[in-house]
């Protein structure tokens, strides 16, 4: 369809210079004459049908950049045709078949460029590399063996789409498993970029792959290469990652005799030995800052026939500090030296040196880097040197204190509330996770008073309000638990105890009849009466009340006795 409009258009074209509307007469004197001047061939076009043809090649060049993921080579090279070409169609006069077939050729040379293959390279600068904290698998004839990688980013922008696959070989020298299946390639959907080497061992990523030991394999240590692909920059990386592993065969008499993808002979071998660390542990486990712990790197002489002698490994830990004036090392020796000194490593051994240090306490929750310097002599060689790293992560004890509670009121009734209000300070180093408080008491129902995390230094408010559920029988106090989390998600608790008093409300409605309101009210008001006063005049009153009664009975006697004698007077007439 595109194809058809570009035919109709040019014969549109072709119809509009055949009547001389954007076409100038190659030969204006001689175009009567001329029996070729209908044919759009032989005109020079205008700047306007240029303007055209350039914006049709600016066309097929921005579909080129949408449907190819260009490399940076690509368009530069793109760019230096296409830009030519553009400015040669604008200042040069072309017939039309000229105009139309140099666009033509411009665009065939854009193509081949852009559907080239792209060619695959080793980046001048390994970005990615195996972290050191995984330590060397040892595995014996005929067992299962899991080898881990862990991949750490060392560039300064992050790879995507990184594709690990192990390289297998049938000759056992060089591949100590059985095949038995296909491989499987591991996918890492991205790996960051670090701002320095401790951040880059924090974005760490780990794959793994289980394998079978052969039943023949060699007793030795056996390097397992690994093809990986990867981009950085939208660029495709390919590189080889090496780790190797510790293999025990059923004949210890037969070791391996040559090492895979080495080229250099047993004399040089012997000759050159290398002292690797396998591995490390501390003492305690989890090394807090401010604490003294053991540290011991293991380390072996992996040469199979040359001892080394006179062996001195340095540690050196990561510096800190943010002013060049106040740096200082993250671990430092109790002992005040660093250095331990071996005198014979022998060829296939491993030794483990051990040294007390001593955290700094300002130190903050991450792994430190401690680098071990390794010098060594053999019987024909001197000052042979080499060097690892391990990372000791130094966690910081969470800490917390709390202000004084502000309660209001501090007594209730049953049903009815009071309003607990104070701060929680976090006075450590490390952030607290997940920080809620709670109340545990019979007397009070208070649910529960969530905070979130509270960064070193920052204070949280707790602010609850406890219903009186039942009468407290103790001393009133009831207790807030505050729980919070570290950053492996280890909870914690801080207890604090609160004064507050729930009582239960009773009436008795026989005083209630006995004595209203009002009389109580005037008894409130006469509080200041003393007892003694109010006793004599209750005492006055019943006497005034006696004798009112006496004097009343007297008149209802002699009123009865004079009603009598009238009626005996009246019996006498």
């Amino acid at each position: 369809m595109k194809k058809l409009k570009k035919v109709l258009f040019l014969l549109l074209m072709t119809v509009m210079l055949c009547g001389n509307t954007l076409l100038v007469s190659a030969d204006e004197e001689d175009s009567d004459n001329n029996s070729s001047y209908g044919n759009p061939s032989d005109q020079y076009v205008s700047k306007e049908w240029k303007d055209h043809i350039r914006a049709q090649l600016n066309h097929h060049y921005s579909d080129l950049k949408i449907r190819y993921k260009l490399t940076e080579d690509q368009i530069k090279r793109m760019d230096r045709i296409y830009n030519s070409a553009m400015s040669y169609m604008q200042n040069a006069d072309f017939m039309m078949s000229e105009l139309t077939g140099y666009e033509a050729e411009v665009e065939g040379y854009l193509d081949e460029i852009a559907k080239e293959e792209k060619e695959s390279f080793s980046s001048t600068q390994k970005f990615l590399m195996l972290s050191n904290e995984v330590p060397i698998t040892s595995a014996n004839y005929g067992e299962q063996a899991f080898v881990v990688l862990s991949l750490i980013n060392l560039g300064k922008e992050d790879v995507t789409d990184v594709v690990v696959t192990p390289t297998v070989s049938n000759d056992k020298t060089k591949w100590p498993f059985d095949i038995n299946q296909a491989y499987d390639a591991q996918i890492i959907q991205m790996i960051q970029a670090a701002d320095d080497t401790v951040d880059a061992y924090n974005k760490r990523m780990d794959i793994g792959w289980l394998f079978n030991v052969r039943t023949d394999v060699l007793t030795g240590c056996y390097p397992l290469p690994f093809h990986v692909t990867y981009y950085e920059n939208s660029t495709l990386v390919e590189t080889d990652i090496t780790t190797y592993i510790n293999v025990k065969g059923a004949n210890p008499e037969k070791t391996l005799i040559k090492y895979p993808d080495d080229e250099e002979d047993e004399d040089k071998k012997a000759a050159n030995p290398r002292i690797i660390v396998t591995g490390y542990r501390t003492d305690p486990e989890e090394v807090f800052a401010g604490s003294t712990f053991s540290l011991t790197v293991s380390v072996k002489n992996t040469s199979r026939e040359t001892a080394v002698e006179n062996v001195l490994f340095n540690m050196e830990a990561t510096v800190e500090g943010k002013d060049a004036d106040a740096t200082y090392a993250a671990f430092l020796p109790t002992s005040g030296s660093s250095s331990v000194y071996k005198d014979r490593i022998a060829p296939g051994e491993t030794y483990d040196m051990s040294i007390e240090m001593e955290a700094k306490s300002d130190l903050s929750q991450k792994p430190y880097v401690l680098t071990v310097n390794m010098k060594y002599d053999t019987e024909e060689q001197v000052n042979l040197s080499d060097v690892a790293h391990v990372s000791i992560p130094i966690k910081q004890e969470a800490k917390l204190d709390t202000g004084s509670a502000e309660i209001m009121p501090e007594s209730i009734a049953v049903g009815e509330q009071s309003n607990v209000m104070f701060s929680i300070f976090n006075t450590g180093k490390t952030t607290l996770f997940n920080v809620k408080v709670t109340y545990e008491s019979e007397t009070v129902d208070s649910g529960i008073t969530y905070l979130g995390n509270i960064a070193p230094g920052n204070t949280g408010n707790v602010d609850s309000m406890l219903t009186g559920i039942a009468p407290d029988m103790g001393e009133g106090i009831v207790k807030a638990v505050v729980t919070y989390e570290d950053e492996a998600g280890n909870e914690s608790r801080y207890e604090k105890d609160l004064n507050l008093y729930v009582y239960e409300m009773t009436f008795d409605d026989g005083m209630m009849d006995d004595f209203p309101m009002e009389p109580m009210e005037d008894e409130t008001d006469q509080k200041g009466i003393p007892l003694i006063a109010i006793i004599g005049i209750i005492a006055a009153v019943v006497v005034v009340a006696v004798i009112i009664v006496v004097i009343i009975s007297k008149k209802r006697k002699a009123k009865k006795h004079k009603e009598d004698m009238d009626l005996l007077d009246g019996d006498d007439v």
